[in-house]
Order: structure tokens, then sequence, then C-alpha cells
């Protein structure tokens, strides 16, 4: 009876974890070279307080050690950030809550920035854009690095 019931169990939750997987509003990936700045414009259909309904959530890679390591800084809404991605599935991506909003956690809006990769011969780094954002209040533009 208990491997009924623990066979039950894993197929329903196998079940919920395929029928939550999140579907993605914008996604970019794209070749990113150091120090060049890549810029996603992010239009809130709504404008807040300020007045302000345009903001732009800007990156770049200065640093790719011999470990694997990617330094990215990361500039949103004039905040600026430094991450430290590693070729380790959860420690290559950083979530960024876009819209300071949704009280519940799977209703938030947010992009999540992913190290998908490097290439050592053209000194070159792969990355993706992914954002979720379920209300769709948000309009995306990305604006690729000037290639030389």
């Amino acid at each position: 009876m208990n491997r009924l019931f623990l066979l039950f169990f894993l197929i329903f939750h196998t079940y919920i974890y395929a029928a939550k997987q999140i579907m993605w509003n914008f996604q970019y990936s794209f070749n990113l070279k150091k120090d060049k700045i890549a810029t996603l414009f992010i239009n809130k259909q709504v404008k807040n307080r300020d007045g302000k309904s345009r903001y732009t959530l800007k990156f770049r890679w200065t640093l790719y050690d011999s470990s694997g390591n990617l330094f990215v800084f990361v500039n949103y809404m004039g905040h600026p950030n430094q991450y430290i991605f590693k070729k380790d599935r959860h420690l290559n991506r950083v979530r960024i809550k876009l819209l300071p909003d949704g009280r519940d956690y799977n209703s938030q809006t947010y992009a999540i920035l992913v190290f998908a990769g490097f290439d050592e011969k053209k000194r070159v780094a792969k990355m993706e854009v992914y954002i979720k954002d379920e209300m769709q209040r948000l309009e995306v533009e990305f604006k690729e690095p000037k290639k030389e």
C-alpha cells in the first residue's frame, strides 16, 4: 500500500510541476563582449507617481577568471549592483525585480539574467534574459551593444 501511495504521490507532483512551468513574456539571447553595455528599455503602461514610465536595465561584464567566474555589473532604476556568475546551474543566474508590486510571489514582474556560456577564443559571454510579466504591464525593447 505504501508503495502505491508513493508512486501516486510522485506522479501527481511531477504532473503539477510540469503544469506550472513558467511561460516567459520576453526572451533574449545574445553574445556580449567585455565592457560592452547591453540595454533593455522597459516601458510601464501606467505611469508612476513621479511621472516616469520608462526605465533602463543595463549590464556589462568586466572580468572572466580562470575558474569560470563572470563578474557582471547591473544597473536598474539607477541602482548599481555587481554579481558573480559561476558555471554551476544555480549560480549562473540572478533575479531582478522590475516592478515594486505583487504580494504574491508568483504574480511578481521580474527579469532573470543568465550566464549561458563563455567562448574562450572570441572572449565573448553568452547571456540570456527572461522576463515574466503575467499582468502584461510592460513593453520591452532590447538594444544590443554596438559591434566593432
